[in-house]
């Protein structure tokens, strides 16, 4: 299998926090947000950032035959 070079590593890692972080801070404004439709907004896109960090996981351990890498 294919292993990712230590640049594409590092870039993919850099991708993992921003979504990560992209992730808390949707859920973050969905929890003080009042009106119901924006919580459902926010929730929605913290969980879309939320399946972009599994799929980034997921490729990563396709690359590095690694199965036990935590997010």
């Amino acid at each position: 299998m294919e292993q990712l070079t230590q640049m594409e590593l590092l870039r993919v890692q850099e991708l993992l926090k921003v979504e990560e972080l992209a992730s808390r801070k949707y859920e973050r404004y969905a929890e003080q947000c009042k009106d119901d439709e924006m919580k459902r907004i926010f929730r929605e896109a913290s969980d879309l950032h939320r399946q972009h960090v599994d799929a980034l996981v997921q490729e990563m351990r396709r690359h590095s035959g690694r199965a036990d890498m935590s997010h």
